[in-house]
């Protein structure tokens, strides 16, 4: 499930923003301006960047030189969406690297259009995310615990990259239900969630007395506390 950034400090038109991506079944995180950006590049890296140009405190400008002269999101695609329409602002953004520039106001599905297609352009990355000896290969589908491959099913492995792509962040599992398996009901007579964390932990040798990975947050749900070690490109 991708994961767009959204830089807008209009509450208002950064709800909107945040919903159309969440309509698409994508992930989405609202940040106000650049210092919540960067700090929350350290939990986890986005497929796509959503940014306004005027935000006060920043500019917009200045945070795209910055994401595309950065080595970890470079190649991280940019969709400018600014009240500015003037032909020099767009020549400005585009100069600077983002990928496409929506003028405000705009339509709910071009912006899922525009979207869309950055996401189809982005180049696919090899990275894997590393917890000390716990290796997650997102696009190989693969984990490994030191040297050995551990066999997740398809649900224990979109559970477990869901929680590892927030380290830190404290899931519900309602969210979790929603999220990793699009359920729509808030409730979980089955312990749906419970089951898949307690064969995750199980399989990763994690003891939920002395957990290095996967915490229980009693009465609400998991998070993932697993220092990073890097990517490998």
């Amino acid at each position: 499930m991708a994961l767009v950034y959204i830089v807008e400090d209009d509450e208002r038109i950064a709800i909107l923003l945040s919903s159309a991506v969440e309509a698409m079944g994508l992930d989405a995180a609202r940040f106000r301006n650049a210092d919540d950006l960067f700090a929350g590049l350290r939990r986890a890296k986005p497929d796509l960047l959503l940014l306004d140009l005027m935000l006060g405190m920043n500019s917009g400008y200045d945070i795209l030189d910055e994401w595309k002269n950065r080595k970890d999101t470079s190649h991280t695609p940019v969709i400018i969406v600014s009240a500015l329409s003037a032909e020099e602002n767009k020549v400005r953004g585009l100069d600077l690297g983002a990928e496409d520039y929506i003028t405000k106001p705009f339509g709910v599905k071009e912006l899922q259009a525009r979207v869309r297609a950055a996401l189809r352009r982005a180049p696919v990355s090899a990275k894997a995310m590393r917890f000390g000896e716990l290796t997650i290969d997102e696009k190989a589908r693969e984990v490994r615990l030191a040297d050995e491959r551990i066999m997740l099913s398809f649900m224990e492995f979109e559970l477990l990259l869901y929680l590892a792509k927030r380290p830190g962040y404290v899931a519900s599992r309602d969210e979790l239900l929603s999220a990793v398996w699009g359920y729509k009901t808030q409730s979980d007579p089955s312990r749906t969630v419970d089951y898949h964390v307690r064969v995750v932990r199980s399989k990763l040798r994690d003891n939920p007395a002395q957990p290095r990975y996967l915490e229980t947050i009693r009465g609400f749900g998991y998070r993932f506390i697993g220092k990073s070690g890097g990517e490998n490109e």
